[in-house]
This record gives C-alpha cells, sequence and structure tokens, in this order.
C-alpha cells in the first residue's frame, strides 16, 4: 500500500488527557469545533506543559472573563452546505453545562476563605459570518484556563483526522489510541469501552458493538490516519474480557515497506550478479521473490547455494553446469507451495 507525504506529515496537536478520556458523547462537528479550539490554544498548552501557571499566560492578562477565538469556517467543514450543522452544533455547545470551582480565596466580607463557582456553557457565545465564513466564539476565561491545563499529560494526535472523518466513533478511537501510540497494545474491558465512548445502552451485543463502531473506526483510520490499529479480543471461557488494540504507525509501516522493497532488491541483485540470472530466470519465481514473510531467509538460501556452488565448482566433475536453473529448482524445493 502506498503512504503518500501528506498523510505523514499532519500537523500535529496536544491536548490535556482530561480532554481526550473526558466521557463527551459530542456530535461529529461539535468535536470538530473542540479540536479547533483546542488547536487554538496550543501556545497555552505548551507552556502551561513546561511548567508556567495558568494565570500568567497572556491570553488570561485581560480583565474581562471571557477570551475571542476566530478561525475558517473551512477549516472544520469541506462543504458549504455545512453551515447550518456548525450553527447548530455551536447552539447545542452553548446549552453543554460546565461548572468549574475555583480555589478558595480571602474574601473582603467574610472571616473564611470563600469558594466560587462558575457554572456556564462550554461556549459562551459564538458570532458566525456565513459568506465570508468565519466563527468567532467566546470562551469563559475559567473554562479556557480548563482546556489548557495539563496535570495529568497530553494527547498529542493530528488535528486533520477530526475533520476528514464523518464517524464520531472514529473520532474518540482515535484520540484514545492515539494517547496510547507508544505501547504495542491497548486494551480495555468492554464495560469500560461503553462508558469511554458514551455508549450507555446501544448495541447491547458484543458481535454488533465490533461491527458498528469498532470494526468501521479500525477500516478508516488504516486509509487516513498517521496512527491506526488492528482489533482482537481476548476470552475467558466464552466471554470476551478484553477489547485489545494492536497500535500501528503509519510512518513506521511506510518505513518497513521501503526496507522490504530494499531487501528484495539486494536478493534480485544477488541472483543477477552471481548466479547467472536473466529477467527470464526473475520471473520464473516471481511469487518467491515477492514474498515478504521469507526476504530475510531468502536471502540467507541464496547466499548458501552460491557458496555451495562455488565449493562444487573447484572440482571440475562436481560443477553445476546450468546455474540458474539449478538455483531455481533449489528455492522452489524449499520456498514454493
Amino acid at each position: 500500500m502506498a503512504i503518500s507525504e501528506e498523510v505523514l506529515n499532519y500537523k500535529i496537536i496536544r491536548q490535556p488527557y482530561r480532554i481526550t478520556m473526558a466521557k463527551w458523547d459530542f456530535t461529529v462537528t461539535q468535536k470538530r469545533i473542540l479540536t479547533k479550539i483546542i488547536s487554538l490554544l496550543q501556545k497555552e498548552i505548551s507552556l502551561v506543559a513546561k511548567g508556567m501557571p495558568v494565570g500568567q499566560l497572556e491570553i488570561f492578562s485581560n480583565l474581562d472573563d471571557s477570551i475571542k477565538l476566530t478561525f475558517s469556517l473551512n477549516d472544520i467543514v469541506k462543504n458549504s452546505n455545512n453551515y447550518t450543522h456548525v450553527k447548530k452544533a455551536l447552539q447545542e455547545l452553548r446549552s453543554f453545562d460546565v461548572q468549574i470551582v475555583l480555589p478558595a480565596t480571602k474574601s473582603k466580607t467574610s472571616r473564611h476563605p470563600e469558594e466560587e463557582t462558575i457554572l456556564t456553557g462550554l461556549i459562551e457565545r459564538a458570532v458566525l459570518t456565513k459568506h465570508s465564513r468565519h466563527v468567532t466564539i467566546v470562551i469563559h476565561k475559567a473554562t479556557a484556563q480548563e482546556l489548557v491545563k495539563a496535570t495529568n499529560g497530553l494527547t498529542q494526535f493530528a488535528e486533520e483526522i477530526m475533520y476528514l472523518t464523518d464517524n464520531s466513533y472514529t473520532q474518540k478511537l482515535y484520540e484514545m489510541i492515539s494517547h496510547w501510540k507508544d505501547k504495542e497494545v491497548f486494551s480495555i474491558s468492554p464495560d469500560e469501552f461503553r462508558e469511554r465512548l458514551s455508549l450507555g445502552d446501544k448495541y447491547p451485543q458484543i458481535k454488533d458493538l465490533v461491527r458498528r463502531v469498532i470494526k468501521p473506526a479500525e477500516l478508516e483510520l488504516k486509509e487516513i490516519a498517521d496512527v491506526f490499529f488492528i482489533f482482537n479480543t481476548s476470552s475467558t471461557g466464552r466471554k470476551i474480557t478484553k477489547f485489545n488494540f494492536a497500535i500501528k504507525h503509519k510512518k513506521t509501516l511506510h518505513e518497513d515497506e521501503l526496507n522490504q522493497i530494499r531487501l528484495r532488491e539486494d536478493n534480485i541483485h544477488l541472483l543477477k550478479a552471481h548466479l547467472g540470472f536473466r529477467s527470464e530466470h526473475i520471473q520464473s519465481i516471481a511469487d518467491i521473490l515477492s514474498r515478504n514473510d521469507i526476504i530475510g531467509i531468502l536471502r540467507n538460501k541464496i547466499i548458501e547455494i552460491h557458496t555451495f556452488i562455488q565449493e562444487a565448482g573447484q572440482t571440475p566433475k562436481n560443477a553445476i553446469k546450468k546455474v540458474p536453473e539449478y538455483v531455481i529448482q533449489s528455492l522452489k524445493n524449499q520456498f514454493s507451495d
């Protein structure tokens, strides 16, 4: 499979792990908007991750209780007809309740430090300009501060994936495996999986859950993402107890493919340079030479045959007269089905 350079060069952003694992049942468009907000806060997230106190960030230095973030509608939707969907998603995010409890501070009217609770929507308001296709989002300062806190670590992922897929489960699974991409396998129980994806009572049968949620995401991420997974399950008796996501990296896959091509070319060079092979001889064992599972073993076998032929040639009566034919038969004897 050819891997495009575009896939390997997606813009990587970082978001707090708390956001990655938050049990929010977002629509695709809502998640795209949140991803864009996180993208616009990258400078602040990076500074906080390096140890800067949130309160010292320049974006929060003004006296206003809110901050403004502006982006192009074209960043999150490719179809101009989706303007209505974005408008609806923004309206729904305004009614998405957020409760933030601020640390207790000294009060002028009380002897005891007072705790302040802020009740707001995920966004306070949004202004859309239809023809210029720009969106300005206003967020309460306390909400924005929560979105940049990196207390429990960060998740790195390719921003573009959130805009390419039209499947909310693909979005969520991509975030999850991106957080665990340094592991070979990420495992989770079916019940915890349901909870993390806010599935509730949807797809009570595991076979339906796999077919409707996991498999479509598995296939799509393999096509569009820098990181994807191969899914399998673990069972105790007849009960499935674990969902296993074997994590794969497109870049690593690309490097592996290039290495296999180089090894295959080396094998062909050995046959041509040292064992008298011509194009017709190469073609006669093309099925063997193209097998990725035996590339290394095949190389060792070719060297072994070459050494044997050289040693046999030291005695005229033992010399191999038709070298390519002898090599072809030897390789077919060992590697043909």
